[in-house]
C-alpha cells in the first residue's frame, strides 16, 4: 500500500508515530493527517503531544502553494469540508465525511492546543463561580429555613400566651 498523498500538495506524506499513533505528516507544507480518533488519542495521552507534533513538522523553504485546490481525504478522496473546532473556535480545521479524519494545517495543532488550554482556565473560573453561587444560594435557603421554623415557634407561644392571659383576665385580649 503506497503512503496517503497530501490534500493540498498532492505528494507522498510521512508516518510519523507518538504514542502509538501513527500521524501522517506532509514533508512540503507540514500539514498532518489524523485519522478517526487519533486527536482524541493523542490528547488522552498527553495534550502537550501536539505542541511537539507541530514543531517537528516543519515545512519545506521551496514550498509555496500557487493554485487553491479542493482538498480530498487521503484515505478515500471525498472532499473535506471545512469547520470550526469546538464549535464557535477560530480554529479552522477540514474533515471528511466519510472516513472522519482530519486534515490540519501547519501551525493549527498549537492553535487546537491553545484553545483547549483556554477553555480549560474558562471552565476552572466557571466552576470557582458556581461554586459561590452554589454556596449563596445554599446559606440563603439556610437562612430561610430557620426563620421559618422561628415563625413556628413564635405562632404557637403567642397563641398559648393569649388563651392563657384570656383565662386570668376573663377576656380575651391582655
Amino acid at each position: 500500500m503506497s503512503a496517503p498523498l497530501c490534500p493540498d500538495c498532492r505528494i507522498e506524506m510521512e508516518a510519523q508515530k507518538y504514542y502509538g499513533v501513527v500521524v501522517d505528516v506532509c514533508p512540503a507544507c507540514a500539514g498532518v493527517w489524523l485519522d478517526e480518533g487519533e486527536l482524541r488519542a493523542l490528547m488522552q495521552v498527553d495534550p502537550l503531544i501536539l505542541l511537539s507534533i507541530d514543531d517537528r513538522a516543519l515545512p519545506d523553504v521551496q514550498y509555496n502553494p500557487e493554485e487553491v485546490v479542493q482538498r480530498r481525504c487521503p484515505r478515500c478522496a471525498v472532499l473535506l469540508h471545512p469547520y470550526r473546532y469546538l464549535y464557535e473556535s477560530p480554529v479552522e480545521l477540514d474533515g471528511c465525511a466519510q472516513c472522519h479524519g482530519i486534515w490540519i494545517d501547519n501551525g493549527e495543532l498549537r492553535k487546537v492546543f491553545e484553545e483547549l488550554h483556554a477553555r480549560e482556565s474558562v471552565d476552572d473560573e466557571e466552576k470557582r463561580r458556581l461554586a459561590v453561587a452554589q454556596y449563596a444560594l445554599e446559606s440563603q435557603q439556610r437562612v430561610e429555613r430557620a426563620n421559618w421554623l422561628a415563625s413556628l415557634a413564635v405562632q404557637p407561644a403567642a397563641q398559648a400566651g393569649a388563651a392563657v392571659c384570656g383565662l386570668w383576665i376573663g377576656t380575651d385580649g391582655c
